[in-house]
């Protein structure tokens, strides 16, 4: 999409009464006009403005850009040292994260480290908070996924994914301990909770009682050839074009309102455990918690 078309979107969005926005990809940061599109989004209308990145072309795009209206940047980071973070990432982005964390923090700009927790960095998790802590930065920490992405002419799904997942149970017991020793980190009760049990989907024998996902009451996911995609960017089952349509008329159709009277009733949310499905349907599923955990989530003391 042009730059035009994105502003269009984002003024479309805002007519919805939508409170928050966030650019993330693919990698946001490849786009020249990301500065441009965050002003648009923080200042002039005024949403809690975030992007998620790998940090790589971050620490060049501060010194370019003040990003102004930017409120939160959440950053990959799976390891506290760079030898190891690096290997797995495939490239040297290590020390652009904590470079970029630290240009946030002299914007006034919020930071979220995000660890994709595995088997292998298990052991690190307790030096991964406290190197947060020490950055000014919240963590979030949720188990690995085998995450099979739905296209139209085929699936995609990462080989011998198995060999990376750790124990649930482990994990789960861990950020508890965790929980209990740091307050910057925004792995909630309620999604350690959902994870440990099973996640979402198990229909009509839900794997846990706690949460039905609502993700697709509480997101817009659109793409980068405007394709708006439900319920979920990893499962679209209906695809519509906002270049072509109202999004107050895609939003509003019968269509659109029965996928989000399913939530996890499909086959394929079957153990789906992602957090950004969990984190959006917290707020959603207990409406008056919605401040508190926003609030609590940019500031690192969910509890």
């Amino acid at each position: 999409m042009t730059t035009e078309q994105i502003k269009y979107l984002i003024d479309q969005i805002a007519d919805l009464g939508v409170l928050a926005l966030s650019f993330t990809g693919g990698e946001p940061t490849l786009r020249k006009d990301l500065p441009e599109l965050i002003y648009h989004t923080g200042v002039v209308h005024d949403f809690l403005n975030g992007i998620a990145t790998n940090g790589y072309l971050l620490p060049k795009l501060f010194k370019e850009n003040k990003l102004e209206g930017l409120d939160y940047i959440l950053l990959s980071l799976d390891y506290p040292k760079a030898e190891l973070h690096d290997k797995m990432r495939g490239i040297k982005v290590f020390d652009k994260v904590l470079e970029s964390i630290e240009l946030a923090n002299k914007n006034d700009i919020k930071t979220i480290i995000s660890t994709v927790v595995m088997k292998d960095n298990l052991h690190y998790l307790k030096d991964m908070v406290e190197l947060a802590s020490k950055l000014n930065s919240s963590i979030e920490l949720y188990p690995c996924e085998d995450i099979i992405r739905d296209f139209p002419n085929h699936r995609y799904q990462i080989d011998e994914i198995h060999n990376l997942i750790p124990n649930v149970s482990i994990w789960a017991n861990l950020i508890r301990t965790l929980r209990r020793q740091y307050k910057n980190i925004l792995t909630d009760p309620i999604s350690i909770e959902v994870v440990e049990k099973g996640g979402f989907g198990g229909n009509p024998s839900y794997f846990q009682k706690a949460l039905r996902c609502h993700v697709a009451e509480a997101y817009l996911f659109i793409s980068h050839d405007g394709l708006l995609h439900y319920p979920c960017k990893i499962h679209p089952i209906a695809s519509f074009n906002t270049l072509k349509h109202p999004l107050k008329k895609i939003y509003y159709s019968q269509r659109v309102r029965d996928i989000m009277k399913k939530h996890d009733t499909y086959s394929f949310c079957e153990n789906c455990r992602l957090g950004c499905a969990i984190a959006s349907s917290i707020p959603t599923r207990w409406k008056t918690l919605y401040f508190k955990y926003i609030r609590g989530f940019l500031d690192g003391n969910l509890r």
